[in-house]
């Protein structure tokens, strides 16, 4: 799941960001979050990077029992997710590895999932998902 977040973060750096989630109650964010994520393209409206081709079909789904399954490149890797509306971080624990990335969810509604994820260096990038059609 590491990997995937990383190849996310490798085409963004140098781009930032800042904003809020809506959701301030658990429950709710637990509604709007759970469904078929794809990526979208990363940074910000200003500076729009497309995914790559092997990236069209990754997806991350979140189940509202806390289960989140990441597919890169025809790889599952499962994991849990935690919301902390407080601090508005999504926090997702591999769980072969036990590995925590953290997230600031930006935006999260029916038609789009933005989080931010900062690098090393403290700059939040920018990863705009859309849900999968069925």
């Amino acid at each position: 799941m590491k990997k995937y977040f990383a190849l996310l973060l490798a085409s963004l750096s140098g781009m930032m960001t800042q904003g809020y989630a809506q959701y301030d109650n658990p429950a709710t964010f637990a509604d709007m979050i759970s469904k078929e994520w794809k990526l979208a393209f990363y940074g910000d409206s200003a500076k729009k990077q497309a995914p790559s081709s092997k990236q069209l079909e990754d997806r991350m789904i979140f189940y509202k029992d806390n289960r989140v399954l990441s597919i890169e490149n025809g790889k599952k890797e499962n994991g849990n997710w935690q919301y902390d509306p407080s601090k508005k971080l999504l926090t997702i624990t591999d769980n072969q590895t036990r590995e925590q990335t953290q997230f600031q969810v930006i935006k999260l509604n029916q038609a789009q999932f933005v989080i931010g994820y900062k690098d090393p260096e403290g700059v939040l990038l920018e990863i705009h998902m859309l849900p999968v059609k069925k």
